[in-house]
């Protein structure tokens, strides 16, 4: 499904022109920032002004100015202009200009310094394009500045105000102004606001809001963040009413933009009398639901493939399912609207759905619809016991499975009584997990052989699954990239595939490598964790603002035993160890054998969110397993 047409506000404050004509006036001196906003900054944004005036249900006009200070080189792309539009959206005006550190205006932006490109390079068919420029002079410190005066007439969505979004960016001043007639209803929802920033009026007809926040400090990076949005000032404006390429819709709730979905939908999923037909003799006399499904998926699978159509409504409305039939390709709502056709051939009833995908997180706000919660389509099969849930534009996963792409998220499913809410399933640790067995010969002569073989399932075959289809050299190219141990030399591999409901993929790698082993006098140190993605290293922070936050539950078993050659005895080796925190748990045994040790590792992740006081004890607990991880084992030659 197309986002919603918003401005890419990479940078923000408002337009202020040079004037004068025997010398210039300073604009934005650089010396003016408060320190305190030059802290942890790669950019500052001097002033951000967006007013939006809503004319009537279809029409609004808009003003963007935007005046930002870049600092270093890593803040230059916050400095480009990108403003996205299509046939619903004219640019009626874009200026700009550039000052020096002393605010000394400099060159103006120029038509031809404006691009226009399209905006999705991944869609084979969309009319939705941007205008994008950036000043090419670049003397650390510098400011430049926008105006961008936008008309709509086709509108689903208002602007979204979020002036900190963005990671080493602080906010001098930033406003927010929203206009319209008194006798249309608009949506609002505040987010973490300071007390106060807020105002209203009402004059000459019209209901005015506006939300001024100014002095945002900048933030750092910090691991095991969430989005920034989850602590950050934001204010989201929705319509009740809408018109959007001459189609009414009303959004006041889900039920009732579900219907209107429902009836763009509507007589799109009829498939040919012949090719019904063909999808009836193919099933032929299989009874088993699952199974008729399971067919009917892979059949789409083999016989479309996937790509981008965003055309004015096309971005909600799909193509009709003969149109797909006959071409062989879709997007995420045309395949979704196929595969129903498909299961409506043997009278199995499905449901389309629209979702959040990828960074999108879905429906966050149950009673305050917008389309931004929205960015794909996906469909449903109820069962008497079950719910099928069916990923169209995948040409892989196995029938049923959602991955991290959509799972965990609420989706919106669109029935002939309007919008329903309901959640994708989201798996147990016990059923998402990855399973790992090694065996390591060492030889008198330092070399290691070993074999291992790991089994994934679930969210680890997410992790996988894209090698699955590629030859024998890629996929040495990637295990490689994977282990990263030193002089390592593959001699097999062997990947299967069980698409069941849950996938399951076994990897059995065969490898040797002479420079994994350090000798040191009578002494080998063997390192027992050499395959293992290890934790990354973590600092405590006192000045941490952001809460801790896994976004994945996972569970991973490691079986290891090392083989050492006779002559050699265990002089050290790693203490078993336990673990146990909110974040997690993690048990490692070791236990020795006649020339052989055996070593026992378990690793469990919770998925969650803690306040940012608990950072440091999952520093602690990353810590201890980093630590723990890290010890080898030591050999010495026994002496005669």
């Amino acid at each position: 499904m197309t986002k919603q047409i918003t401005l890419i506000l990479l940078f923000f404050v408002t337009f202020s022109l040079a004037g004068g004509k025997d010398k210039p006036k300073l604009t934005y001196p650089v010396s003016s920032i408060p320190e305190k906003l030059k802290k942890d900054a790669f950019a500052v944004s001097r002033k951000f002004s967006d007013e939006f005036e809503l004319i009537d249900y279809g029409k609004a006009t808009e003003k963007i100015n935007i005046v930002i200070t870049v600092l270093e080189e890593n803040g230059d792309h916050f400095a480009e202009l990108v403003v996205p539009y299509d046939k619903s959206i004219k640019i009626t005006g874009i200026s700009g200009q550039y000052y020096n550190e002393d605010g000394t205006p400099g060159e103006k932006l120029k038509n031809s310094d404006i691009q226009d490109v399209n905006y999705n390079s991944g869609a084979i068919y969309d009319d939705i394009r941007m205008k994008v420029a950036e000043f090419k002079i670049k003397e650390y410190p510098y400011t430049v500045e926008y105006q961008i005066q936008l008309e709509h007439n086709g509108i689903r969505g208002y602007p979204e105000f979020s002036p900190l979004d963005n990671y080493r960016f602080s906010v001098e001043e930033s406003n927010y102004k929203f206009t319209w007639p008194a006798n249309l209803a608009i949506r609002f929802r505040e987010f973490n606001l300071p007390g106060g920033c807020r105002k209203e009026l009402a004059e000459n007809g019209k209901k005015i809001m506006e939300w001024n926040i100014d002095s945002l400090e900048a933030i750092k990076e910090e691991p095991f963040s969430p989005n920034l949005t989850t602590i950050n000032p934001r204010v989201v404006t929705g319509p009740t009413r809408f018109i959007y390429d001459g189609s009414a819709g009303d959004m006041s709730t889900w039920k009732i933009f579900g219907d209107w979905i429902n009836g763009l939908n509507a007589g799109l999923d009829q498939l040919p009398e012949n090719r019904k037909l063909e999808i009836r003799q193919m099933v032929g006399e299989v009874r088993d639901t699952f199974q008729t499904i399971s067919m009917l998926y892979k059949y789409m699978q083999k016989r479309t493939r996937y790509v981008g159509i965003q055309l004015g409504i096309g971005g909600y409305k799909p193509f009709p399912a003969e149109t797909v039939d006959r071409l062989g390709y879709g997007d995420c709502k045309a395949l979704s609207n196929y595969m129903k056709a498909l299961l409506n051939c043997v009278g199995i009833p499905s449901v389309y759905i629209i979702i959040g995908a990828g960074p999108n997180k879905g429906i966050t706000m149950p009673d305050f619809p917008t389309v931004g919660q929205n960015n794909h389509a996906i469909l449903c099969v109820p069962t008497k016991n079950d719910t099928i849930w069916l990923e169209c534009t995948s040409q892989s996963l196995p029938t049923g499975y959602t991955s991290l792409f959509t799972a965990g998220r609420t989706a919106l499913l669109i029935t002939n009584e309007g919008g329903k809410l309901k959640p994708v399933p989201y798996l147990d640790k016990d059923k998402s997990f990855k399973k790992r067995k090694t065996l390591v010969t060492l030889t008198p002569e330092k070399s290691v052989l070993t074999e291992m073989r790991t089994i994934y399932s679930g969210y680890q075959y997410d992790n996988i699954d894209e090698i699955l289809e590629k030859g024998k050299q890629d996929q040495e190219k990637n295990i490689l990239e994977r282990l990263g141990i030193p002089g390592i030399k593959v001699q097999s591999i062997s990947i299967t595939e069980q698409p069941t409901r849950i996938p399951v993929v076994t990897e059995t790698i065969n490898f040797s490598s002479d420079l994994l082993i350090t000798k040191t006098g009578t002494r080998l140190f063997v390192p027992l964790n050499f395959m293992l993605s290890r934790p990354k290293s973590l600092q405590k922070n006192e000045n941490r603002k952001m809460p801790v936050f896994q976004n994945v539950s996972t569970f991973e078993t490691d079986s290891t035993i090392v083989q050492f050659p006779i002559g050699y005895q265990i002089e050290g080796m790693p203490k078993d160890k336990k673990v146990s925190s909110p974040f997690g748990e993690y048990t490692a045994k070791t236990i020795p054998g006649e020339n052989q040790l055996l070593l026992i590792r378990e690793l469990k992740i919770n998925k969650g969110e803690w306040p940012k006081e608990k950072f440091p004890e999952l520093v602690d607990f990353y810590t201890a397993i980093a630590s723990n991880d890290k010890t080898n084992l030591v050999l010495k030659e026994k002496q005669p």
